[in-house]
């Protein structure tokens, strides 16, 4: 299983402004973005991600044969019915929730179901353990993950160690506060912290930020 996260952050590592605003990605990124959404099986976001962006996940600026599968973590099964997602091709959706949150919203589950969505089952409790996700993922025929946040997700898998990747774009804007590419309770030490070690640093062509891939270090 190969599981990564793709964001582009401000230089004090945030995905949004205090009001929301997450336009940070130029042209060549947004390239890049969906140039890793063709190498997924899968695309995944948070339910919180879901709510306020609304986003197909497509791959729609690159080149690809086939679009991957696009989804949702959700532990509590929270996300509306008619989200983009579940309206638009909507057999190549799924949504990885809980048996605490299917049975607080079993109408949901039926007409996603009769919709065609994937919804997979993969923990009792709706603060779902990302290693189950994963393993759920892997039973289903997923191999390789791309994760586009939000912070609260990321920092789940970050968490629960179960990120191999992370594809970075910083660009030259500092926000001072909103919303945090990994947004937790954090580590209490140093060395409880997962180590990334820089594999890739290149200058994008708009000259007005560097993108880093970060390869999990032992």
């Amino acid at each position: 299983m190969e599981v990564v996260i793709f964001s582009t952050v401000s230089l004090d590592g945030r995905i949004a402004s205090k009001t929301g605003d997450s336009k940070l990605s130029c042209e060549h990124d947004l390239r890049l973005l969906h140039k890793w959404r063709c190498w997924a099986d899968v695309v995944l976001v948070g339910a919180r991600t879901a709510m306020i962006d609304n986003p197909g996940l497509f791959v729609k600026r690159y080149p690809c044969q086939r679009q991957p599968f696009r989804g949702i973590i959700d532990g509590s099964f929270s996300v509306p019915y008619n989200l983009r997602l579940f309206e638009e091709m909507p057999w190549l959706s799924l949504i990885i929730t809980s048996w605490e949150g299917i049975e607080a919203n079993q109408w949901k589950y039926k007409y996603l179901i009769s919709k065609g969505v994937r919804v997979l089952i993969a923990d009792d409790n709706k603060r779902m353990s990302m290693k189950k996700v994963i393993l759920r993922l892997n039973e289903f025929g997923i191999r390789k993950i791309l994760v586009e946040g939000g912070g609260s997700v990321n920092w789940s898998l970050i968490k629960d160690d179960v990120v191999n990747n992370l594809e970075i774009t910083y660009v030259g804007k500092v926000l001072g506060s909103g919303i945090q590419v990994i947004n937790g309770e954090g580590f209490s030490t140093i060395q409880e912290a997962p180590s990334f070690v820089p594999e890739n640093i290149r200058l994008c062509k708009c000259g007005k930020c560097v993108h880093i891939s970060w390869r999990r270090s032992f």
